[in-house]
């Protein structure tokens, strides 16, 4: 914390206070609820934070009540994320409330000195907060004031930014009633981070401290607020009426998973927004999950060059090669008890005729300059750079066959075709020798460390070997190196699926955000749901998903959920999955005589 101001005269340093139960040493911060003290706890020899509510605020017997009421309720809140809240009362007439005392520094001085956080930064700190939320929203308290002044960071147990949130039932105990202001008009909270309902002064629930969240986050990823004014009013106004700035325009270089979910935050209507902190922290997870950019260390670059060492380049191959479509022919069996997918997700290119590209006979070299972030070749001197551009040209587009993206330009020359190939052997070899399969990958990455669709090929191919961990990681390096690259994104859901991971809800969730044509993101959400027994919400996606493309399994789960909510339309459900060919008993859909 920075340095604790001058104590004013009449306040309550050097006094014994609370019936003897603090000694009251400095100040160490002042607020609009009022100041916070370094105490000594005599009867536990311990030094407290007591922070005394200002006067203004607890001035009458009604505050006192409701004050008393909501510290009773936070005390209940018990989790490594929020602050310990030990005693309550009055002192001299003013309220007062001791707790934990934290050293380390506020989100809000820590933005002051750094406006822009990195993403790893701002998804730890903010997954930790989403965490404090969940458990005070569990017990019925919504913080009210949710801002960076708020949030603590201290270090524990060797661990850096450990988040504490503060101050949560204050604001509501100086609160006249369910609404945003007190009888006199003053805001509870701060105007900078008020919901739309608080700057209407209407009831509000844990969304209210989701959108805080949501400017928070803004803050955090852009060095700036989305609303300022020159007025506590206009900033009412701006909360109430002004659409906040999409975070990508204002920071293209966001992550676009963490720009979608802000923007989500942001919305005026509740109704519009995550439903609660848990998903919010489940996306949060996902962007995490392959947010983090990879580190090879120096062993494993030395073990991926003795790879590729140990394996020279094979001939190109001439066989013609299927295409597997986003999943790359990846068969996973997921379910809960009878509410079960039967066939794995085969993504947006499944079955497509789209011919790959051909380099024609006697095209010139110029013909196949790369484009910005492909491959390169070689330098012009290079008396290998004709056949060499030719055959990269050729493995692009049987690469393209797949809606994989070529090698990176940071990978030149040999490299980039050796690495193009490696990658469709692992292909060709994943459906017969997953272990072949994983090899080939190796080498690709070995010959081109920073090739998004060898290291999506090498997940697949170690998700078919059962090392899921592996996988995901593998994914979430593809997703580093091509953010755009769809495929991976749908393999890590696959994954987080297998594994039961609620983070698969997320990460579908941002596959039907960018492609919400596709069907299989609907059915594979929907299994998700399934997994976390959230029946509505899984129910809402199989029958969004056969809107799209019709599916005898997708139906018969959609009629097992109508029967299981109590909604009309089951036994056409299952009619639909019969006439489908999937078996249905015929209790469930009579066959007409």
């Amino acid at each position: 914390m920075a340095s604790p101001p001058a104590s004013p005269p009449g306040d309550l340093v050097g006094r014994t206070v609370a019936d003897g139960r603090y000694e009251v040493v400095r100040q160490i911060g002042r607020g609009g609820m009022g100041t916070v003290y370094l105490a000594r706890q005599v009867a536990m020899d311990r030094m407290v934070a007591l922070k005394l509510i200002s006067v203004s605020a607890a001035q009458s017997a009604e505050a006192a009540v409701r004050f008393e009421r909501e510290m009773r309720l936070t005390a209940k809140i018990e989790h490594p994320n929020t602050i310990r809240v030990y005693d309550f009362g009055e002192i001299d007439g003013q309220l007062y409330l001791t707790m934990e005392l934290l050293r380390g520094q506020s989100l809000g001085e820590l933005l002051a000195a750094s406006p822009r956080l990195p993403l790893e930064r701002i998804v730890r700190i903010a997954t930790q907060v989403t965490r404090a939320l969940q458990a005070a929203h569990a017990e019925g308290v919504v913080h009210r004031d949710l801002k960076p002044d708020n949030v603590m960071l201290i270090e524990q147990y060797g661990e850096h930014d450990v988040v504490k949130v503060l101050d949560f039932g204050v604001a509501k105990s100086m609160d006249q009633g369910q609404v945003g202001m007190t009888a006199t008009g003053a805001v509870i909270g701060t105007p900078v981070y008020l919901s739309p309902e608080q700057a209407k002064g209407e009831a509000i629930d844990a969304r209210s401290d989701l959108y805080s969240l949501g400017v928070v986050l803004f803050q955090m990823a852009t060095g700036r607020l989305p609303f300022t004014a020159s007025s506590v009013t206009g900033l009412l106004v701006a909360h109430v009426t002004e659409p906040p700035p999409p975070l990508l325009l204002v920071a293209p270089e966001t992550h676009p998973g963490l720009a979608a979910l802000v923007d989500e935050l942001l919305r005026k209507e509740p109704d519009a927004r995550p439903p609660s902190a848990r998903e919010v922290e489940a996306r949060l997870e996902a962007i995490a999950g392959y947010a983090a950019a990879p580190r090879f260390s120096q062993q494993q670059a030395m073990m991926l060059a003795a790879t590729a060492a140990a394996h020279p380049p094979l001939p190109r191959p001439t066989r013609r090669r299927a295409r597997w479509g986003i999943a790359a022919a990846l068969v996973v069996g997921a379910g809960v008890g009878a509410l079960v997918l039967s066939r794995a997700p085969t993504g947006p290119s499944a079955g497509s005729d789209r011919a790959a590209p051909r380099v024609t006979d006697g095209a010139p070299p110029q013909a196949l300059a790369p484009t910005p972030g492909s491959a390169t070749v070689g330098s012009a001197e290079d008396p290998a750079r004709p056949a060499r551009v030719a055959e990269l040209g050729e493995l692009v587009g049987q690469l393209a066959a797949f809606d994989d993206p070529p090698p990176p330009a940071a990978c030149a020359g040999a490299a980039a075709v050796d690495a193009a190939r490696f990658v469709l052997d692992a292909r060709e070899a994943i459906a017969r020798d997953a272990v072949r399969a994983v090899d080939d990958a190796t080498r690709a990455i070995a010959r081109c460390p920073s090739f998004a669709a060898a290291h999506n090929i090498h997940g697949n191919a170690l998700q078919k070997t059962g090392r899921l961990d592996e996988a995901a990681d593998a994914y979430a390096r593809a997703l580093t190196f091509a953010p755009d690259y769809e495929a991976p994104r749908f393999n890590l859901g696959v994954v987080q699926l297998r594994r039961k991971d609620s983070a698969a809800i997320a990460t579908f969730g941002e596959v039907i955000r960018r492609k919400p044509e596709l069907a299989d993101a609907y059915k594979s959400r929907g299994q998700a749901y399934l997994n976390a027994e959230r029946y509505p919400e899984a129910l809402a996606d199989f029958e969004d998903a056969s809107k799209r493309a019709d599916d005898g399994r997708a139906w018969l789960i959609i009629g097992q959920l109508r029967d299981r909510l109590h909604r009309p339309g089951a036994r056409d459900a299952y009619c639909k999955a019969q006439a489908l060919g999937v078996d249905v008993p015929a209790a469930r859909c009579p066959r007409s005589k």
